[in-house]
């Protein structure tokens, strides 16, 4: 813990999931690796999804990819100049998506609450689920089964691991985005989508700005990642600022 609280926003999901969920459950595992007497890196499983970090780039990458040969995983991620040192040895079953990391740094420029956004229920997990299935870009991102989803959502609203909020409009959920991997100072961002046919209308903005707020009442710093260029202007406007690199490694 105190080797990834040199970087505490990075490694948001590692110091959130060990918070959440220690080292007793079977869905997570967390391994380090020594150089020398000393800590070289990190690798976290949740579920079928790898986390990897280092501080100082000296992990034996070579080692952890013949360590992620005994694994079964879906999706490697981490910061970006660890993962350029991974990709080359797993290229050939992994492909590479380079995101933008940035956090809240201007809570002034979010968006006044109208009222729509609702705070999700783990009766709305299924439904959640699917619409994610709806989602181009989120392709790689999540599990392609729908009940993998759909329990992993139910899980984090029941364990109160993260906090997903929803705009319905026309009977249905048209726009959400979620935290994820909440430490005791910051939170995660992530599922953030509005269905096409909505787009353009501000909900996304809204459903962030809620779910900031509710951060920042909690003592906490919002962060998020992405890659698609039409966000960056969104992000801004609302007080995002980019501060690292976040890349993502898709099997398939």
């Amino acid at each position: 813990m105190e080797y990834c609280l040199t970087e505490p926003n990075v490694n948001l999901f590692i110091l959130g999931d060990i918070e959440n969920f220690g080292f007793d459950n079977d869905f997570q595992e967390v391994w380090f690796q020594t150089f020398k007497d000393q800590i070289a890196g990190i690798v976290l499983r949740y579920h079928d999804n790898l986390i990897l970090y280092s501080k100082d780039l000296n992990m034996d990458f070579q080692e952890v990819k013949t360590f992620l040969d005994t694994l079964k995983v879906r999706v490697i991620s981490g910061k970006g100049m660890v993962m350029e040192r991974l990709h080359p040895l797993v290229a050939d079953r992994f492909s590479k998506r380079e995101m933008s990391f940035c956090e809240l740094v201007d809570s002034l420029k979010l968006t006044e609450d109208t009222g729509e956004v609702m705070i999700a229920e783990k009766a709305d997990a299924m439904e959640i689920a699917e619409v994610y299935g709806q989602i181009s870009e989120f392709a790689g991102l999540y599990p392609s089964e729908v009940e993998t989803r759909h329990r992993q959502i139910a899980n984090r609203i029941e364990s109160k691991e993260g906090i997903h909020m929803l705009i319905r409009r026309d009977g249905r959920i048209v726009s959400h985005a979620n935290s994820a991997a909440e430490t005791s100072v910051s939170g995660m961002i992530g599922g953030i989508l509005t269905l096409p046919e909505y787009r353009n209308q501000g909900l996304a903005s809204r459903v962030i700005s809620a779910l900031c707020k509710n951060l920042i009442q909690r003592g906490k710093s919002a962060c998020l990642f992405y890659d698609n260029p039409e966000a960056d202007g969104l992000f801004q406007r609302l007080g995002f600022q980019v501060t690292n690199k976040w890349t993502i490694l898709a099997k398939g």
